[in-house]
């Protein structure tokens, strides 16, 4: 596509400005100011993507509105941090001292990132090469529609866990809580929305996409069945880094690339849908290893491991359950219809039951981190009765 030539070129200026807005997200992070932090992302991507983008795309600029909205996005949100950050940061100086008792991490840091961006789209390449540009298609658009839920949840474990276990990871019993917290926190999170995504995911391809989008049902169930272990996968990464093991890191996310390479290179000769449930297999298999690496380090044991995931993984079900009855009672109404009251139905039944006994979707642990990041005037006593 030669027009990627001009516009990967504009949009490498982005990394300066990305560049800043990742340490004042992290100085953010480490003082615990994720409300700072959220409505920043949140105001710099209504001004550039609803404010810019879409006028633009409506005025003929096709294409480059999105180029200009990524790059305002990124600016925008520079602005913002320099005001609500700037009591948190220092003034840019090289200090060799500093250099020199980063560097090391920072490179086994680096090695992970590069790994697990390396792992995420090394699927697509083989889709594409030994699959075709069609499928290719349909697998990005189920690939993307998933990772959306996979993206916030997974923020929310980068901003919210990897703090909480770096102030705690000299203590080994309050670090084996905050391990538990982290995937209490995660699992509560992705698995009902595995379980909806999965339920209804016929009804999401035909209201979003169309007719024509068919052939994704079944890539974006299999994915969405995967959710939970891409987001525990990065909150087992944040106890290895928490704790300075980033070379260790970086080893698993290798092993995580070599699977995920592996397993869809075999399986793409039998078509999309075997690739995604391939590249889903490789995730279960590197979030298994990547737990038990964890729960070494900070010797949390597996009964405790196994029951901080009770409570999400029994509300799931009824997620499910009352999805696939919903889907059988008004099967006769048009798709978007049976989406919209799914939703409905799903979404009163998760708020009341937050609202009424929170423990039973996020369990003990889970609890005690929305009381840590929710605003101190959150009535928690009566969202949890004793």
């Amino acid at each position: 596509m030669p027009e990627l030539n001009i516009v990967s070129r504009v949009l490498a200026f982005i990394m300066f400005a990305n560049a800043f807005n990742l340490v004042a997200e992290a100085v953010l992070s480490r003082n615990l100011k994720f409300k700072v932090s959220s409505t920043a992302n949140l105001t710099a991507w209504i001004l550039a993507n609803v404010g810019l983008a879409i006028p633009l795309a409506y005025l003929g600029l096709s294409y480059w509105a999105l180029v200009i909205a990524a790059m305002a996005e990124a600016i925008f949100l520079s602005g913002i941090y320099l005001i609500t950050a700037r009591r948190y940061l220092a003034k840019p100086r090289f200090d060799l001292q500093s250099y020199r008792e980063i560097h090391k991490q920072s490179l086994g840091y680096s090695l992970a990132g590069v790994s697990d961006f390396g792992a995420q789209y090394i699927d697509k390449i083989i889709v594409a090469r030994l699959v075709g540009t069609t499928d290719l298609g349909i697998y990005t658009r189920a690939f993307i529609l998933i990772t959306i839920p996979a993206i916030l949840f997974g923020n929310l474990s980068r901003t919210v866990v990897f703090p909480l276990l770096s102030k705690v990871q000299t203590d080994e019993a309050r670090l084996r809580t905050a391990q538990l917290k982290g995937h209490a926190l995660t699992a509560a999170l992705t698995l009902p929305t595995s379980a909806f995504l999965c339920c209804f995911s016929k009804e999401i391809v035909l209201t979003i996409f169309g007719p024509k989008w068919i052939d994704a049902v079944v890539p974006i169930a299999v994915f969405s069945a995967a959710i939970y272990f891409r987001v525990g996968f990065k909150v087992c990464g944040a106890v290895m880094l928490a704790t300075g093991r980033s070379y260790r890191s970086a080893s698993m996310q290798i092993v995580n690339a070599a699977l995920v390479t592996s397993f869809a290179f075999f399986a793409a000769p039998y078509g999309v849908s075997a690739v995604a449930a391939a590249v889903s297999g490789a995730i279960l298999m590197s979030f298994v290893l990547y737990s038990v690496i964890s729960c070494r380090i900070t010797e949390l044991s597996f009964v405790d491991f196994v029951l901080v995931h009770i409570p999400p993984i029994a509300f799931a079900a009824v997620i499910y359950a009352t999805g696939f009855a919903v889907r059988m009672l008004f099967a006769g109404l048009p798709h978007y219809l049976v989406l919209a009251v799914g939703a409905f139905v799903i979404g009163t039944l998760s708020a009341v039951t937050v609202y009424l006994r929170a423990s039973l979707l996020f369990g003990k642990y889970g609890v005690d981190v929305l009381q840590t990041v929710a605003p101190k005037k959150a009535a928690w006593p009566k969202w949890i009765p004793s």
